[in-house]
């Protein structure tokens, strides 16, 4: 019989049990050295009564004991060599079996742990842990379900094989008292597990090591104690679920302190039943908080419209959510990415790629278009504005189309997960799904399938009913992108750019039909193909296309006259010191901090690992510089005036003479010298933690932060393209000069936003 179940079972150790286990220990343990065996004989012997002044009581010849050296007790020694067995406890005569697991109390002063008592009849069963005498003395207790080691001071796990580290590393006053042999052997007769058991949750609470506070993923098992971590895991096991506001709070165990590897995983730790709670009812108030769960989830739609939000009172996306009577999560999976780990969308992963390749495909096209065709593709409502004067065309960053991809993806394994009413486009719908099934990599068929499902959907006017408040399916896409994992919709200023998206995307398709009708018909020019298909890309019609730009105005409407809840609230109106930001405490004090450790650190860059200990320097009184020079290459680190800038090559020769630090920088190999390329990617490596750090002051102390995307394209010098750099002087004061931003391809112009750095003294 063992004393614990495997790793994850449920604790089993009872009294009874623990007594049945102990007995079977004590009676099988290997006989130690020099034990006289006790002859088995037909007789039986019953000790002599000892006298008490409340009458006689039967007792029987208690079990030898003995020690951990193997030396008998004195109650074996005094036994006679032909003296019987002794007879086996009975019913109501005697003390009970018990008496060998919790044997009268005693200190340790009075019972050492060396001395013959301390043997196995002096186990103990605490409720959850096995103890020991010599255990005790050196702080240990073994873990009654999974029979492992836990330190009572650390609540940690040990391994008996690190009995001696840990109390060297962690109790170093108890090592007087540890003996290897006899840790072995009691940890042996106890059988300890000689290795930690690896455990996973949501279980409930392992007893001997200590419960934390921690953060739950809620897409899977994991558990962390600081939210940065729970990010991190979520960006990457999870890229495809929009990040949580909130992570849900839990409590979680492990089995080693911090640090990393298996032992060191934090599990969930369940409630767990408390002594005298009655389980029928926990059950009752379990299922009763399920049944709340499962209302708590549903879309609620209150009946009185003051209570619904002007966004909701206008698309009713709420009411026709709960029009599906489907839980939250069933609705948002219908627009989620595909996921290549689940067995029946793995072949969803080549509609991904195909829908890709397509949209590249009408972005090839934009170049050779005529120019009147794509501004009137780029015009939404020509009979109030006329036609525009800026064609449509391709995005500043290659990148940017990935995800503007996105919404389309999601739409298309949106027709392909469930049956939409779609008269025209099912059977399409139905030819994509079989090629999909069937693992067909034709992807020019699959790309034709693409625009033929595309185009029919967009070309169609869906009409509402009171049946269908959300006819249109790229409406119903577009209603569930923005459906939260509570229930709640995005609000409108976070659904404008999904809209965008969208539009952008429809624009392709019609592009992307207007040649293709252009080029089967030689009669139809692509003016002509373009009136055709006109009024499916303009407003005021019955199309998608116009539902859509409606919901962009009104979206933009209601983002724009909305005023935003204040995420900064000064908590020190006297001299501005302290406030909160969404409710953290931040006070300037340690924000000038952080800054003073950054200067630290990249001068300390600069000196020791850029500059190697070279005093090198540009001595200069006056830096000059020309802003309205626009010729190609010129700076003011290459204008004639600053000699300072003369000698660009201190730094190279120092290198090549192995001065300072880059005595190892050039090698000898052959009579030829040869760059040590190892030292080289050291040293780039130090530069671009150097230049990390000065882009990051640039971003912080320059005034207004610039987008990432800005600040990563500037240029020290004009060029042939742009005649504009974006490293100046302006006085004592080097300027950062941002010209790109994020209206500059919506409004095809540049917008300078000077950036002052550190003044030159």
């Amino acid at each position: 019989m063992g004393l614990h179940k495997q790793a994850g079972g449920q604790s089993l150790v009872q009294e009874t049990n623990a007594t049945t286990v102990l007995m079977e220990i004590t009676t099988d343990a290997p006989s130690p050295p020099h034990m006289p065996a006790i002859p088995q004989d037909d007789k039986i012997m019953n000790s002599p009564s000892a006298p008490s002044d409340h009458g006689d009581a039967p007792m029987h010849s208690p079990l030898p004991t003995f020690d951990m050296s193997g030396q008998v007790g004195e109650s074996a020694m005094a036994s006679s060599a032909h003296a019987p067995s002794p007879r086996s406890p009975q019913a109501m005569e005697g003390p009970s079996l018990m008496s060998l697991v919790h044997p009268p109390a005693r200190s340790r002063a009075a019972m050492p742990v060396d001395q013959p008592g301390a043997g196995m009849a002096d186990v103990r069963v605490e409720p959850h842990f096995i103890c020991h005498p010599y255990l005790d003395s050196i702080d240990l207790v073994v873990n009654a379900e999974f029979c492992f080691l836990a330190c009572r001071t650390c609540k940690e796990g040990i391994a008996t094989t690190a009995g001696r580290a840990h109390l060297v590393n962690k109790h170093p006053e108890l090592l007087s008292t540890f003996d290897q042999g006899h840790f072995d052997l009691i940890t042996s007769q106890l059988q300890v597990t000689t290795s930690l058991p690896t455990i996973t949750g949501p279980r409930p609470k392992v007893h001997g090591l200590e419960v934390f506070d921690a953060m739950a993923c809620s897409f899977c098992s994991m558990v962390y104690t600081k939210p940065k971590k729970m990010k991190e895991h979520h960006g990457l096991q999870h890229r495809h679920i929009p990040m949580p506001q909130h992570w849900r709070s839990c409590k979680a165990q492990r089995m080693k302190p911090k640090g990393a590897g298996t032992l060191r995983q934090l599990w969930e730790v369940t409630m767990e039943v408390t002594e005298g709670e009655d389980t029928r009812e926990k059950v009752l108030v379990d299922k009763l908080l399920e049944e709340l769960g499962e209302q708590l989830d549903a879309v609620q739609v209150p009946t009185d419209g003051r209570l619904v939000t002007p966004w909701l009172l206008t698309t009713r996306w709420n009411e026709w959510a709960k029009w599906f009577k489907k839980p939250t999560d069933k609705l948002r999976a219908l627009v989620a990415l595909p996921r290549s780990s689940t067995a029946e969308e793995e072949h969803y992963k080549m509609v991904s790629e195909s829908i890709q390749l397509y949209f590249e495909e009408a972005l090839a096209l934009i170049d050779t278009t005529d120019e009147l065709v794509l501004q009137r593709l780029n015009s939404p409502d020509p009979t109030k504005e006329g036609i525009s004067n800026t064609p449509f065309h391709k995005h500043m960053h290659d990148s940017s189309m990935k995800k503007y991809v996105h919404p389309i993806i999601c739409f298309f394994t949106m027709l392909l997960r469930d049956l939409w009413f779609l008269p025209d486009a099912n059977m399409e719908i139905t030819k994509l799904d079989d090629m999909l099934q069937a693992g067909s990599l034709d992807q020019s068929q699959l790309v034709r399938h693409i625009h033929a499902i595309l185009l029919k959907v967009w070309t169609t006017p869906w009409s509402k009913n009171k049946f269908h408040i959300v006819p249109d399916p790229t409406e119903s896409c577009l209603a569930l992108l923005t459906l939260n994992h509570d229930g709640s919709f995005k609000a409108p200023k976070e659904v404008t750019t999904l809209i965008a998206k969208f539009e952008y995307c429809m624009r392709l398709t019609f592009l992307k039909e207007i040649r293709a009708r252009a080029s089967s018909d030689p009669e139809v020019d692509e003016a002509d193909a373009c009136d055709g298909l006109q009024p499916w890309f303009t407003e005021k019609n019955y199309s998608t296309f116009a539902r859509l730009r409606s919901l962009q105005h009104r979206a933009s409407a209601i983002a724009y006259s909305t005023m935003s809840l204040p995420r900064i609230w000064w908590t020190d109106s006297q001299s501005w010191s302290s406030l909160t930001y969404k409710g953290n405490p931040i006070a300037f004090s340690d924000v000038r901090l952080i800054f003073r450790d950054v200067e630290e650190k990249m001068v300390d860059i600069w000196e020791n690992k850029v500059l190697r200990g070279l005093k090198l320097r540009v001595d200069y009184e006056q830096i000059l510089d020309d802003p309205s020079e626009r010729s190609v290459g010129y700076s003011f680190m290459f204008d004639p005036r600053n000699t300072c800038f003369r000698d660009r090559a201190c730094l190279v020769r120092a290198v090549v003479n192995g001065q300072g630090g880059f005595s190892r920088f050039l090698l000898r190999q052959e009579d030829e010298l040869v760059w040590n390329r190892a030292a080289l990617r050291g040293w780039l490596q130090d530069y671009a933690e150097m230049q990390k750090l000065l882009l990051m002051r640039a971003e912080m102390l320059s005034g207004a932060p610039s987008r990432g995307s800005e600040l990563t394209a500037m240029m020290y010098r004009n060029t042939q393209a742009r005649d504009t750099r974006n490293l100046m002087v302006f006085g004592k004061h080097l300027t950062l000069l941002g010209q790109y931003s994020k209206m500059t391809a919506l409004t095809g112009r540049d917008k300078l936003i000077p950036h002052a750095l550190d003044a030159l003294t």
